[in-house]
């Protein structure tokens, strides 16, 4: 009971940190750097193994610590490692009831931090979001519609105009505005086809300014996008960007 207890919220603490995660550190190493020492000699494999297990769950602690402090959940780490010590001799100085208490008390905390920085990140998100499209609407060729969609034609492209159940097939990177990549169809080497109108709303808008052979970078607002919702590292009320490139076009 204890431990599925404890496994629950060390999956509630990975699934918080990931979706609080800023821009900035979306693609940032799990690992610290390290100090290595050749004092230490290990006799076998089962020990180097037990040790590197041990700096792994160090490391994600560690960091877990730095976060919490940032919004006021703060454990002591020396005693948690007194903690691990104690349940491994079979020597633990809480009974069983108690430390399940303990522990739901702690969800029940996370949980609740964990929508307050959530909720401050979408309307950090929001705001960031409108001063890019601000910028954005002064370069040269950038368009806004009444959707709010904006976009750059790099490329008209020729053929015939897209419809909502044309099948495409288009090549295309997406970024958050600060840079960070979140998918890109080049980096897997192979375009994808679909049914225009089973994409999102700035799609559906957006490619229909370009026909076959056409480019257009797409600046998508939250509500065209994937709105409130996290979606594949992509925070909530996230401004996308998209560089797309129509390949083909097919109209049944």
């Amino acid at each position: 009971m204890i431990f599925l207890l404890f496994k629950r919220i060390i999956l509630l603490y990975l699934f918080f940190f990931v979706s609080i995660t800023s821009y900035a550190e979306i693609k940032s190493p799990f690992y610290m750097k390290s100090n290595v020492s050749n004092k230490i000699k290990f006799k076998n494999d089962q020990e180097k193994i037990g040790y590197a297990l041990g700096v792994s769950l160090g490391n994600y602690v560690n960091q877990s610590f730095e976060k919490q402090k940032k919004l006021g959940i703060q454990i002591d780490k020396y005693t948690l490692l007194s903690g691990i010590q104690d349940a491994l001799l079979n020597r633990l100085k809480l009974s069983n009831q108690e430390i399940i208490s303990i522990l739901e008390k702690l969800e029940k905390k996370i949980k609740s931090a964990s929508r307050i920085e959530i909720k401050k990140n979408e309307k950090e998100n929001l705001i960031q979001g409108h001063l890019y499209m601000q910028n954005f609407s002064k370069i040269k060729g950038a368009h806004k519609t009444k959707s709010g969609l904006m976009y750059i034609i790099k490329n008209l492209g020729s053929g015939e105009n897209i419809k909502e159940d044309s099948k495409i097939t288009v090549h295309y990177k997406g970024t958050l505005i600060n840079g960070v990549e979140f998918d890109n169809s080049y980096n897997r080497g192979k375009p994808i086809t679909f049914i225009l109108k089973d994409v999102i709303l700035g799609w559906q808008e957006g490619l229909k300014y370009i026909k076959k052979g056409g480019k257009i970078i797409l600046v998508i607002p939250p509500h065209l996008g994937y709105g409130k919702n996290r979606f594949n590292g992509i925070p909530g009320n996230s401004t996308l960007i998209f560089d797309i490139e129509l390949i083909n076009v097919k109209h049944d």
